[in-house]
């Protein structure tokens, strides 16, 4: 057996302090390595077309919930016709809120303001028909609706094309 360990008889500690440059930067690098740990899998998953196939088809599957069944099957003017709806949607929440604000200045402010509210909410949504109607790709319309289908339509299209390879 060796000699028994002397018991100190004074202890020093020793403190390092970070500028905030420093903390900054550690702040940084710590973001970073978090961010790369979850990039990393989405990345992988993303880069392969089975993985690419779950995605879209997720979506597509949560898209269709607003859709109608027969949606690929419809052309344009077929789905306009069934997303006419969305002119009643719209035209009976700017008829609401129309008559909250003019129910401010009483009976014949609300009978104005439910008048002018349905009339605009119905208008804003036959400007994006419009809109669509004139080249304007669904996706930078006004409407939900048609952005719903422009996106079901290109991910169906992006699910066939990666089916056929």
């Amino acid at each position: 057996m060796g000699m028994p360990k002397v018991k100190p008889d004074n202890v020093i500690r020793h403190e390092m302090v970070l500028g905030r440059s420093e903390r900054e930067l550690l702040d940084t690098l710590t973001t970073a390595y978090t961010v790369n740990r979850v990039v990393t899998p989405i990345t992988g998953l993303l880069s392969s077309t089975p993985g690419l196939l779950l995605v879209a088809g997720l979506a597509l599957a949560y898209l269709e919930r607003y859709l109608p069944p027969d949606w690929p099957h419809r052309d344009d003017s077929q789905l306009a016709d069934w997303f006419e709806t969305e002119n009643i949607v719209l035209g009976s929440l700017g008829f609401g809120l129309g008559g909250l604000v003019g129910s401010i200045f009483g009976l014949p402010g609300a009978v104005v303001g439910a008048a002018g509210g349905g009339l605009y909410g119905s208008i804003i949504q036959e400007g994006a028909e419009e809109a669509q109607a004139a080249g304007v790709p669904k996706l930078l319309s006004y409407s939900a609706f048609g952005q719903i289908v422009a996106s079901a339509r290109l991910l169906k299209n992006t699910i066939d094309e990666l089916q056929n390879q």
